[in-house]
Formats: C-alpha cells, structure tokens, sequence
C-alpha cells in the first residue's frame, strides 16, 4: 500500500454477514483486510454489538487517532449509492444513547448505535469518516444484489483514501 497512514488508524465494516446488501460493509472490509497497509492502521470486522464495539475501542492502548467506518443505511437518498460523511463528535444527548443501547442489546447492528455508543463511551476519536450504502429497498437475501458487487472495488477505494488522507478534525458546531 502505498503512502504513509496518518497515526493509528481503524476501518471497520458495520453489519451482518449473509444479509444481502446488509452485507455491503463487512465484504468492503474483508477486501480491505487482505490488502497491505502502514504500521497502525487495523481492519476489523465490527459486524457485533455496538456496545463491545464501544469497550473495545475505548480499551485500545494507544488510542485510534482516526477511525474510517464502512456501513448501509436507509436514510430517503438515492439507493445503489456510496455516501461519504463526517461523523459528528459532539456528545449525544442521554436519550439517545440509551435508545440505542436498548436496540443494541437487542441484537441490532447498525453504523448510528456504534457512532453514539462508541461517542459516549469514548472509544471513538474525534476524526470518524463513515462510507455507507444506500441500499436498494427489499435486498435481502443471502448475496449482494448486482448493484451492491458492482460497488465493491469503488468502496474499497474510497476507504483507502481516507485513510491515507492528512487527519483532520470535524469542526464542532
């Protein structure tokens, strides 16, 4: 892999295995995992709940001064679409973090619990880039839909990039 990663660096793809285009997230790390990276920079799979996600994080010594998120979520934007953002690194509100440790506890893995949780329990830093799909609506099935594959290597690229891009930190508004 060519160019040097900014510091500690961790990409991790947010999903289920075997769930269609639910399964986006966690194929783009797979292909990442096997690429060759700089010293500090991890891929992992973080297709479990937000709340280990969150301690482990929060227990990484030292800290990941970026961390690079790969997800699908329905969010009303164009579907078969790669999204990049910013993630906010303000605290989120007590309600929220508790709505969502209720769900996560409950089985469901989702790129929003791990933000809130991961922001609350300090575990994430404050330069977290998240790449998500926009998924065809009905895609669930035990393959990507043809639309989801064909987005695979842009993904991939996309993630790469981000890592090797200078850090940066979101602006707190």
């Amino acid at each position: 892999m060519t160019g040097a990663a900014p510091g500690r660096v961790l990409v991790g793809g947010v999903g289920y295995r075997w769930f269609g285009d639910g399964s986006f997230a966690l194929l783009v790390s797979d292909a990442l995992a096997d690429l060759q990276w700089a010293s500090g920079v991890d891929v992992l799979d973080l297709g479990y709940g937000a709340l280990h996600v969150a301690m482990d994080l929060a227990d990484v010594d030292p800290p990941y001064e970026r961390v690079v998120l790969v997800g699908v979520t329905e969010r009303g934007r164009a579907p078969g679409q790669l999204y990049r953002f910013a993630c906010d690194p303000g605290a989120p509100s007590a309600q929220d973090v508790q709505d969502r440790m209720y769900e996560s506890g409950a089985g469901v893995i989702d790129l929003d619990h791990l933000l809130v949780i991961g922001r609350h329990f300090g575990g994430l830093p404050d330069d977290v880039v998240a790449i998500e799909l926009e998924p065809h609506p009905g895609t669930t099935s035990d393959q990507l839909s043809p639309a989801a594959q064909a987005l695979l290597p842009q993904a991939v690229e996309l993630v790469r990039r981000e890592v090797l891009a200078p850090a940066r930190v979101p602006s707190r508004s």
